[in-house]
């Protein structure tokens, strides 16, 4: 009965154009891939500096992966936990001015794990509409009463934490992934402390892009540790990497690292990742050229879709660059029509988004030039008209 109920579901997922599918990337050289044996154009990848395949990212996981071998072989709280993941963790405390740091094996499980080892049935969570799914479902694991804000609506937020009881937890992105507009955490900030509400921020998208020197959105708006307590950065971004750190005082720290179970029951990530995310933190602050480079070339694709007509769902200072589409087959098509102009971007559909605005998801990088932002606006440009 089940495998039946299964097929059912599945038909109607691809009837409502919302099947997904693998694409096989034979080959990966900065910001071109070969996919079906053509060299495409990659506007996919949140790979923002280019730093996963910088030669000295590869260089220091050679030598640990020939030191370490493959896997780290337990949990970081058995025998899993490494020299490079104690360096990792103690080196990001440094560069986002905090206490302590640690590391988990993504930003899926950072998330689950905060929450569980944070909150509980007698606490209140409060969160942004669009806060990204592993968020949610931490939350949901939690126990704890949740109340959604609507989006970056500072005056919504102060309504559900106005009736919130005590032991509440707010919690945002940075920059959300869908849209690639900026969380006004400097009225956030204001808003948690005047009820004594402890905010979290997942910085994933923010990381290594804003601030003066890339610390993120801390960084950016000049926030301290004590403005956002915790502060969760996974690594699949800008670091180019994998795993996430969670960062704050010594007292949250310490209470994720003794009740997270996403932690505890997680194989650690490979000693060998840990070193090759030591050197990518590393060249984030010495290559200060690649940052200055993205940003420059957001500029020009704002500049440029705004010359073609062409509405972006955010005109943010960020590599997130979405086009709305709004019906799924046409989204697909979208997709389909691109490929074959060798410019890789794909559409994002429900459940990701809205029910009715599927959308094309541009992700910037610094290896990319003008000219290829060209190509593909134009592209756009001459299939949409």
């Amino acid at each position: 009965m089940i495998v039946k109920s299964i097929r059912t579901k599945l038909n109607l997922n691809q009837f409502r154009g919302l099947k997904r599918h693998r694409f096989t990337i034979k080959r990966r050289d900065q910001h071109l891939i070969t996919l079906n044996k053509q060299p495409l154009i990659n506007f996919t990848h949140n790979d923002y500096l280019a730093l996963s395949t910088h030669p000295k990212v590869r260089e220091a996981f050679s030598k640990a992966a020939a030191q370490y071998g493959l896997g780290s072989g337990a949990s970081a709280v058995v025998s899993g936990y490494y020299s490079p993941h104690q360096a990792l963790e103690e080196q990001f405390a440094d560069f986002l001015q905090r206490d302590r740091a640690i590391l988990f094996s993504s930003g899926y499980l950072a998330n689950l794990g905060v929450f569980n080892a944070l909150a509980n049935h007698e606490c209140t969570i409060i969160s942004d509409k669009r806060c990204h799914t592993s968020i949610l479902e931490g939350i949901q694991l939690s126990r704890a009463r949740h109340y959604r804000y609507a989006h970056n609506n500072i005056d919504h937020a102060r309504v559900l934490l106005n009736k919130a009881a005590r032991n509440t937890l707010l919690i945002t992105e940075s920059v959300f992934s869908m849209e690639g507009d900026i969380s006004p955490l400097d009225h956030l900030t204001a808003l948690t402390q005047s009820f004594g509400t402890t905010l979290l921020v997942d910085d994933a998208h923010g990381f290594g892009i804003l601030g003066q020197h890339g610390r993120g959105a801390c960084e950016h708006f000049q926030l301290s540790q004590h403005d956002v307590p915790i502060l969760i950065v996974p690594l699949g971004k800008a670091m180019g990497s994998m795993g996430a750190i969670v960062a704050g005082n010594e007292t949250l720290i310490e209470a994720i690292l003794q009740f997270a179970t996403s932690y505890r029951y997680t194989t650690a990530l490979p000693p060998a990742i840990a070193a090759g995310s030591l050197a990518t933190l590393n060249i984030l602050q010495q290559e200060t050229w690649r940052r200055e480079k993205l940003r420059s070339l957001i500029a020009f694709f704002i500049r440029e879709s705004a010359l073609r007509g062409l509405s972006l769902l955010s005109d943010a200072i960020t590599p997130i660059k979405s086009i709305l589409i709004g019906e799924n087959h046409q989204a697909e098509a979208m997709q389909t029509y691109l490929f074959k102009q060798h410019i890789f971007v794909t559409c994002i559909r429900p459940p990701t988004v809205p029910a009715g605005t599927a959308r094309l998801r541009i992700s910037l990088n610094c290896m990319h030039e003008e000219k290829d932002i060209i190509r593909l606006l134009d592209a756009i440009q001459l299939n949409i008209s």
